[in-house]
């Protein structure tokens, strides 16, 4: 983390004995006048911690723009609306009804890995923020020049959550972000207890398509889905192949065709994502399609589950359960 400092300044005055005491009573006077105005200071900000040091913000910021991907839809569950986001037009269909009327008539800030300086200035925000995935060192700095400036950072990409708490803390959004994190603890216990022997006693696999041709991707517990799903305590199989430190980092690891069997041999459940609409996401296609999959035991017994995920916040884990449970702990075989 950046440290930042501030300037203590010093003045030095030789009083002579005659005029001490008329002074005092002037700085008596003048510190009399000066405290409301220093309490009205205090009042109109706030220094909060973030990832780059701590950072004086508006205790009640009105121009907010969210300059990385993730952030407007963090936002949106707290009950945020912001004046400036990234341009989402390319991946609309992606979102909901309710995403997009969000979004609408926002001033918009660039897109993913080219964000636009001059229109986040435009924008005229009183408070930048985001998360250091998409926002360095360098980025930062040329984002304080322009308004106070916020930015968080989890252990993994998983750790949305550390995220989010640093949101509601920037924008005093602290009561949603509690109304929210109680309601997806009640909803993580209440499928804990309803659906026990699936959650804990079947042994789970999360997959996706590789980047890659001929090759499946094994998502992590680090992975935005795989904390949900380590959240929920499943029971993750034998064979799943545990990720290092760099792959961690990433949520998922890439591997061959030929690994199918060997990793995925044990799982009981298979769960992978799907489009928005629930069908399947094409890429997964020369998974589903390939022998060594329909081999596995999950795949004979039909318990292979595709769950639409976007999982940035509480509200859309809350979502994701609700999914989970309608598609996928509902129908699993005993």
């Amino acid at each position: 983390m950046i440290a930042r400092e501030g300037r203590n300044l010093t003045r030095g005055r030789t009083l002579g004995a005659v005029a001490v005491g008329a002074v005092l009573a002037l700085v008596a006077g003048c510190a009399a006048d000066e405290s409301p105005s220093e309490e009205a200071a205090s009042a109109e900000t706030r220094v909060i911690e973030t990832h780059y040091g701590e950072v004086t913000v508006p205790a009640d910021p009105q121009r907010i723009a969210a300059v990385s991907y993730n952030t407007v839809w963090q936002l949106q569950s707290l009950d945020i609306q912001p004046v400036a986001s990234q341009d989402y037009s390319r991946w609309a269909q992606e979102y909901t009804d309710e995403q997009n009327a969000f979004i609408d008539g926002l001033e918009t800030v660039g897109s993913f890995g080219e964000l636009n300086y001059e229109a986040v200035a435009s924008a005229e925000p009183d408070l930048i923020v985001g998360d250091a995935y998409e926002i360095d060192d360098e980025a930062y700095e040329r984002l304080s020049a322009i308004a106070p400036t916020a930015i968080y950072f989890g252990d993994s990409r998983g750790d949305w959550q550390t995220v989010v708490t640093g949101l509601a803390d920037a924008t005093g959004a602290q009561e949603a972000l509690g109304r929210n994190r109680d309601a997806y603890e009640a909803r993580i216990a209440d499928l804990q207890q309803s659906y026990a022997e699936v959650i804990s006693g079947q042994q789970w696999a999360l997959i996706t398509a590789g980047d890659g041709d001929a090759e499946f991707a094994v998502l992590f517990p680090t992975g935005e889905i795989g904390a949900t799903l380590s959240d929920l305590g499943v029971s993750i199989a034998p064979g799943v192949p545990e990720p290092d430190e760099e792959r961690a980092a990433f949520g998922y690891a890439n591997y061959s065709f030929e690994y199918l069997d060997q990793y995925l041999g044990e799982a009981d459940i298979i769960l992978t994502p799907a489009n928005a609409d629930g069908s399947t996401w094409p890429p997964l296609d020369a998974v589903f399609s390939n022998s060594l999959f329909q081999a596995l035991p999950a795949a004979q017994e039909g318990d292979v589950y595709e769950v639409y995920a976007g999982i940035r916040s509480y509200s859309d884990a809350l979502e994701y359960l609700d999914r989970l449970e309608d598609e996928a702990l509902a129908h699993v075989h005993p």
